[in-house]
């Protein structure tokens, strides 16, 4: 617990948020999108979005790109920029308040080297915003050309931390009979930190793409080879990829309770929206009647605070959102609500308790079980 809390501290603090959303009111302002929000107050998001297709040719009706202007518009209302009430929006008079950025970590050089991947990835994204926002296509790819930064970017601090601890939760048991899939296992973060927590659990790799192949077999590799200077025994790794799976929306190529444990860490905001039931009653049909999921993401602030109460992890999940937009097949953080009915819709249920019933971390990190079909 008390690492729990004090990851929980850290994280809150919100370094990158800090800086992510000072550079997208920059960006902003550069795009003229403030000013014309002053000159139009009171709006309504419908309207403003009018607004900007005439003025700056942005092609809002195409994808997620409204909804980038919505994203917009909560983060400045988190910070009193704007104020919202049944639907109209009101830019507050006088100066704005200050973006408050003392906390963050910062080097001689630039960001420290715990958030450099992470902010770094985020300011890649918001270079190529003003094109997206005019029809351009999604500037970051899951190719060759961005392995890299989808390496180090998913490889940051706070998703480390947050793997982690996902893991210590589900409950998962170091024992060669309890089986594990990592679910979009990417560059092999999730699947290095298993094998180190877990040196005895067999796991089975599934992703999409082979482009993070060889850095995640890689990255498994040296974790196995730390454990056998410790002296355990080198438990076995399946590796699936394309050529048995294509993605979201199709079967997973297993046969009905395969696994303990399915571990799901950064793709739920890349489920299709009209597939998030089908989607995770697919993962309830290759677990075990006890089985475990657990997943990380973000979820979209909620008005009341209730779900991500934490400003900063507000901040976080808002400005992260509108920055990771411009990327092939980004679908947006799912609110607290909508993430519950999907699960629950899907047979699960909260299968841990401490700091709330479904979720941990602001609804960052949610451990669930199988509902037992007499429930």
């Amino acid at each position: 617990m008390g690492d729990l809390n004090r990851a929980l501290r850290e994280i809150q603090r919100g370094t990158v948020a800090r800086m992510l959303f000072a550079d997208i009111l920059q960006l902003v302002e550069r795009e003229g999108i403030l000013e014309r929000m002053r000159s139009l107050s009171p709006f309504s998001w419908e309207g403003l979005c009018r607004a900007l297709q005439a003025d700056f040719d942005y092609e809002l009706g195409k994808g997620n790109r409204q909804r980038m202007i919505w994203l917009l518009l909560r983060l400045l209302c988190e910070f009193g920029w704007v104020r919202e009430t049944a639907g109209i929006w009101r830019c507050e008079p006088g100066d704005p308040p200050p973006i408050p950025l003392n906390g963050c970590e910062m080097t001689p050089g630039g960001v420290s080297k715990e958030v450099e991947g992470q902010y770094r990835f985020f300011r890649r994204c918001l270079e190529s915003v003003p094109a997206y926002l005019r029809g351009g296509n999604p500037s970051v790819l899951f190719d060759e050309t961005n392995c890299t930064a989808w390496e180090m970017f998913l490889g940051c601090a706070e998703f480390r931390t947050c793997r982690s601890l996902l893991l210590e939760l589900m409950g998962i048991e170091n024992h060669p009979s309890f089986r594990v899939l990592d679910l979009c296992h990417g560059p092999g973060w999730g699947l290095e930190a298993a094998i180190s927590q877990f040196p005895l659990i067999p796991l089975t790799a599934l992703d999409f793409t082979e482009i993070f192949y060889d850095k995640a077999r890689a990255r498994a590799e040296n974790a196995q080879a730390r454990n056998r200077q410790l002296g355990y025994p080198i438990a076995p790794i399946a590796w699936v990829g394309p050529d048995r799976w294509k993605g979201f929306g199709r079967p997973l190529p297993f046969p009905d309770g395969s696994f303990e444990a399915v571990f799901f860490t950064c793709g739920d905001p890349y489920i299709p929206r009209g597939l998030r039931s089908e989607v995770y009653s697919e993962i309830g049909r290759v677990l075990t009647p006890d089985g475990k999921l657990g997943v990380l993401t973000r979820c979209c602030p909620d008005v009341g605070a209730r779900y991500v109460p934490s400003f900063w992890l507000r901040i976080s999940s808002l400005a992260h959102d509108f920055a990771e937009s411009v990327c092939a097949g980004w679908e947006g953080f799912s609110d607290a609500e909508d993430a519950i009915h999907a699960f629950s819709d899907a047979g699960f249920e909260g299968g841990v308790t401490l700091l709330g019933s479904m979720s941990l971390l602001d609804s960052s990190l949610w451990v669930l079980k199988k509902r037992r079909s007499n429930d």
